[in-house]
């Protein structure tokens, strides 16, 4: 089974539309979805709470969805994938313009959240979720590069 990305997309990185076939694809395909649902969301740093409001579910039944106590729809694994593909999008950028030491282009993310469907408001929430994300992760890294 093949999930669909827009492929005339403008902003949308050819490896950011096939992360989005792998991540969707990984959660339909998955004989436990709701771990694979789990992992992604845990790899964003978004509650399930935050994931509840941006794919307009409850908490509850993201909740139900990780347990593996109801399958997630089709509508929620697209809005999910969303999520999932811009938060990476978003480290990523970050950590090229950082090497870079340039600014980051913060429209160019936003239309990269348009075409993966992600509301305008959660752009926002999801970029500083991903970013603090980055630096936890950064941070450690260096830390155990200096034991």
């Amino acid at each position: 089974m093949s999930v669909e990305v827009e492929d005339d997309s403008v902003f949308l990185p050819d490896w950011a539309k096939e992360y989005a076939r792998e991540v969707a694809g990984s959660i339909l395909l998955s004989g436990s979805p709701g771990s694979m649902v789990k992992s992604y969301r845990d790899k964003t740093a978004l509650t399930q709470r935050q994931v509840s409001m941006i794919t307009g579910v409850s908490r509850e039944t993201v909740s139900r969805i990780e347990n593996d106590k109801l399958n997630p729809s089709y509508k929620f694994i697209r809005s999910f994938t969303g999520i999932v593909v811009l938060s990476r999008a978003v480290k990523c950028y970050f950590a090229k313009s950082e090497r870079m030491g340039n600014k980051i282009d913060l429209p160019y993310l936003e239309r990269i959240a348009l075409e993966l469907d992600v509301n305008r408001d959660h752009f926002e929430e999801i970029a500083v979720s991903s970013l603090d994300s980055y630096d936890k992760k950064k941070k450690e890294v260096l830390k155990s590069l200096e034991a």
